[in-house]
C-alpha cells in the first residue's frame, strides 16, 4: 500500500510540476532500507544497495540522451529498494510498454505519427553516422510530454497481480 501511496503522489507531482520531490524519492529509499534491513538483517542492506543500482545502470543512457528524467529512474530505485528483484524487473518491463502505448495514442490523437516517426528515423541515422549518441531533438509544445511516472505506476500496479 505504502508503495502505491507514494507512487500515486509522485505522478501528480510529475503532473502538476514536470518533476518529482527528492524528499518523496528519499522517504521511498529510507522505507525500502528499512523493509530489506527488517526483512534479511545484513543481507538485505545488500539486497537493497542491488536493487537500488540496477535501474541507473539499465536506464542511464536514456538520462543521457533526456528521453528519461532522472526521477524516473528514482522511482525504480524506489520500486526495487522496497520489493525483490522480479517485481522490480516486471514492472521496468511493463512500464516501458505502457509507456509505448501512451506515446502512440498521444501521436495519434495529435495526428502527427509519421512526423514523429521521421524525427526518430533522423536521430538513429545521425547517431549511427556520427557512432555517438546525442540528445534525442526536442519537440515543439508539451504535446509529445508523457508523464513516465503515469506509466511506472501502472507498471506496478499489474506487477504486484502478475508477479504476486
Amino acid at each position: 500500500m505504502f508503495s502505491v501511496l507514494l507512487l500515486i503522489l509522485a505522478a501528480a507531482m510529475d503532473i502538476r510540476s514536470g518533476k518529482i520531490s527528492n524528499r518523496l524519492i528519499l522517504s521511498g529509499l529510507a522505507a525500502g532500507l528499512f523493509f530489506q534491513f527488517a526483512e534479511a538483517g545484513w543481507k538485505g542492506a545488500g539486497v537493497f544497495l542491488r536493487n537500488v543500482s540496477i535501474p541507473v545502470i539499465l536506464c542511464y543512457l536514456l538520462f543521457l540522451i533526456h528521453v528519461l528524467g532522472a526521477g524516473d529512474i528514482k522511482l525504480f530505485s524506489v520500486i526495487g529498494g522496497i520489493w525483490n528483484f522480479k517485481i522490480l524487473t516486471v514492472t521496468i518491463m511493463i512500464s516501458f510498454l505502457t509507456a509505448a502505448g501512451m506515446s502512440l495514442g498521444k501521436m495519434l490523437y495529435h495526428h502527427n505519427l509519421v512526423s514523429r516517426l521521421c524525427i526518430f528515423g533522423d536521430y538513429i541515422r545521425q547517431t549511427l553516422a556520427a557512432a555517438q549518441f546525442s540528445q534525442y531533438p526536442k519537440s515543439q509544445g508539451n504535446q509529445h510530454i508523457i508523464h513516465f511516472s503515469i506509466a511506472i505506476l501502472i507498471g506496478y500496479i499489474i506487477a504486484m497481480e502478475v508477479a504476486c
